[in-house]
C-alpha cells in the first residue's frame, strides 16, 4: 500500500473531503497536513509559551512552531508516493524543501486562477505535474487542465422550499448577489441566500438574506442546496473554472443559475437546465426555465465528473 501525504489548509474543511475522496477511491494511505496559518500548535503548552514570548519578549514564536509541528508529521512517515499540495504558498521554506526531497511523485493543484491567488511560481519546477481548474491559467502555463466533481452519495430527492438558493461568504460579489435577489423577488420567485458574514463586515439586511454565524463545511452545504429547484453559483472575478457549485447541482439533478459563462463550452452544458447570466444589471430568466422539468445528463457525462476518476487523474503518472 503506499503512502499519499496532502499538504493543505483547511478552509471550509474541505481537505476532509479530499483526504476522503483519496481513501476512497485510491486504495493507498492518505495522510493530511493543515496548512492553514492559523494552525500551529501541538498541544496547550506550545499556545501558553507563545503567549508569553509576545507578552514578555515582543516575539510571535507561531511560525516557528507551526514550521515544527509539520516537519515532525512530515518526518514521522516512512515515505511519501505521492504529495499532494494545494496553496503552495502558505508553506515554510525549510518543510518545502524537506517535504519535496522525500516526497516520489509530486502534484500540485490550484484551484484558484493565479490572478487571484498569488502562487510561488519560482516552486513550480519542483513538481511532476501541476493541475489547475482555470482554463487560462492552463494555456498560458501549460499546466494540466483538471475539473472540480461531485462527491455526494445519490440521495433521495427532497421536495424544495425555494425557487432558488445560494450559499456563500460575503465578498467582492455582493453587489452581483443583491441584484439577482432583487431581481428573482421582482418576478415572484422564492429566493434564500444563506451567507457567512465574516468578522468586521456588515450586510444589508433583508428577508431573502439568511446570516450565518460560521463557515459551512463543504459536506454540510449539500443540505442548503436540497431546498430549493435551482441553485446559483456566483463566479469570482477572472475565473475561468468551475466552482464545486456546478457539479453540486449535476449530482442532486437540479438547475443552476451562474455568471460563468464558460460553463456553455462544457459537454453537460444544457440551456434548459443551465441558466448563464451575461450581464447582471441586464437580467431576464425566462419562465420556461422554471417550469420546464430538468432533463438528466447522460450517465457517462456524470460519471466524468465523480471523485473516483478525478483520484485516478491526479494519482496517475502520465
Amino acid at each position: 500500500m503506499k503512502q499519499v501525504l496532502l499538504m493543505m489548509p483547511s478552509y471550509y474543511n474541505f481537505d476532509e473531503v479530499i483526504a476522503d475522496s483519496l481513501l476512497k477511491h485510491s486504495g493507498h494511505q492518505v495522510k493530511t497536513i493543515d496548512t492553514s496559518p492559523k494552525i500551529a500548535y501541538r498541544h496547550l503548552l506550545d499556545r501558553i509559551v507563545n503567549l508569553f514570548s509576545k507578552v514578555f519578549l515582543n516575539k510571535n514564536l507561531k511560525p516557528a512552531m507551526q514550521r515544527k509541528r509539520m516537519l515532525e508529521e512530515i518526518n514521522g512517515l516512512e515515505r511519501i508516493d505521492y504529495l499532494i499540495i494545494n496553496r503552495v504558498d502558505l508553506i515554510d521554506d525549510i518543510v518545502f524543501d524537506v517535504v519535496i526531497k522525500k516526497a516520489v511523485h509530486k502534484v500540485l493543484l490550484l484551484w484558484d486562477s493565479l490572478e487571484k491567488v498569488e502562487a510561488r511560481v519560482s516552486r513550480f519546477q519542483a513538481f511532476d505535474r501541476i493541475f489547475s481548474f482555470d482554463t487560462d491559467d492552463c494555456k498560458r502555463y501549460h499546466f494540466t487542465k483538471i475539473e472540480n466533481f461531485h462527491f455526494w452519495e445519490t440521495q433521495k430527492p427532497e421536495k424544495p422550499i425555494y425557487d432558488a438558493v445560494y450559499l456563500g461568504t460575503l465578498d467582492a460579489r455582493e453587489d452581483e448577489l443583491i441584484k439577482l435577489i432583487t431581481y428573482l423577488k421582482h418576478n415572484e420567485k422564492t429566493v434564500r441566500a444563506f451567507l457567512h458574514i465574516p468578522s468586521g463586515k456588515t450586510i444589508k439586511r433583508t428577508e431573502q438574506i439568511s446570516p450565518l454565524e460560521k463557515i459551512i463545511p463543504f459536506k454540510e452545504s449539500i443540505s442548503f442546496a436540497k431546498q430549493a429547484s435551482v441553485i446559483i453559483d456566483l463566479a469570482h472575478k477572472n475565473q475561468t473554472g468551475l466552482s464545486f457549485r456546478v457539479f453540486e447541482a449535476m449530482s442532486l439533478h437540479k438547475k443552476l443559475i451562474t455568471t460563468n459563462k464558460h460553463i456553455a463550452n462544457y459537454d453537460f452544458y444544457n440551456p434548459n437546465n443551465i441558466f448563464v447570466i451575461t450581464d447582471i444589471n441586464q437580467i431576464n430568466i425566462p419562465q420556461s426555465f422554471w417550469t420546464a422539468s430538468y432533463q438528466e445528463l447522460n450517465h457517462e457525462i456524470v460519471s466524468k465528473y465523480a471523485a473516483e476518476n478525478w483520484v485516478k487523474k491526479i494519482l496517475s503518472n502520465d
